[in-house]
């Protein structure tokens, strides 16, 4: 008989965290409410400040039980399991969300992120092409610019990548929302030195220092410079107290690539 997986691998453990005073205050609406799918919903949301996100995909799980086709909950469950690296979970949550509201940008954008991940480039790249129709201010386009310019050059394909980075005006509007999309972006059009955005990152907390370090690996890495690229990849992984970012899962997929060919 083929060897069984054991119980500790397949059956999530347990641990012990305070919960914030936010996830309480909605167990209890949730005593006296139970059948509200809002209320669920605002319960996942508020553990995921904690980066409690197994609890929060429960929440998000017992909401869609009450209301079946409530499209925020597959968006927010999906993000989730991207959070924690479940990403044919997330891919399914997130198509699901575009059956029930095909325009979702956050459905678009995170989707793509999800096949990505999971290396499905191809994929990937056919539904940022989507999530770029449905894009509609300057920190949505600058978004999915940067993570399709990534995807096209990991399929080998820089014309395409170079389309869509025509697109871009350089005075296009973006807030801090965008963190340092732009920057990438404008690294890809020749527009910024790699160097000065990491100047930039090294000032910035974990999660953003990834956000603005990882487009400047994936940079160095197709301009042929690999020692550079390898480097900023491991320092995004072990900068890791803020581990659950996109970035971050990409980093080290990335990684984990390498030690694997």
């Amino acid at each position: 008989m083929s060897e069984l997986a054991k119980k500790e691998n397949q059956i999530q453990s347990s641990y012990t965290i305070a919960y914030s005073d936010e996830v309480k205050t909605l167990t209890k609406a949730l005593e006296a409410d139970p059948n509200n799918p809002e209320l669920w919903m605002k319960k996942g949301l508020a553990y995921k400040k904690q980066m409690c996100f197994r609890e929060a995909i429960e929440a998000y799980s017992m909401g869609l039980t009450y209301d079946p086709f409530n499209m925020l909950l597959y968006r927010h469950r999906g993000h989730a399991y991207v959070n924690i690296s479940r990403y044919a979970e997330a891919a399914a949550d997130f198509e699901m969300g575009l059956r029930i509201d095909p325009e979702n940008w956050d459905c678009w954008y995170h989707l793509g992120l999800a096949y990505h991940l999971m290396k499905d480039f191809k994929r990937a790249k056919k539904v940022y092409e989507g999530c770029r129709k449905v894009s509609y201010d300057g920190d949505s386009i600058i978004a999915v610019t940067d993570w399709y310019w990534i995807t096209c050059m990991r399929l080998n394909n820089p014309e395409a990548a170079q389309k869509m980075i025509d697109l871009v005006d350089p005075a296009i509007e973006t807030t801090d929302y965008s963190g340092g999309y732009k920057d990438r972006v404008m690294v890809y059009k020749g527009l910024d030195t790699p160097e000065h955005v990491l100047e930039v990152a090294a000032t910035k907390d974990d999660h953003m220092f990834a956000t603005y370090a990882y487009g400047i690996a994936v940079y160095y890495e197709t301009h042929n410079e690999i020692d550079k690229a390898m480097n900023i990849y491991h320092k995004i992984v072990e900068r890791d107290e803020l581990w659950a970012g996109f970035a971050e899962h990409a980093a080290y997929e990335r990684l984990y690539h390498w030690d694997n060919k």
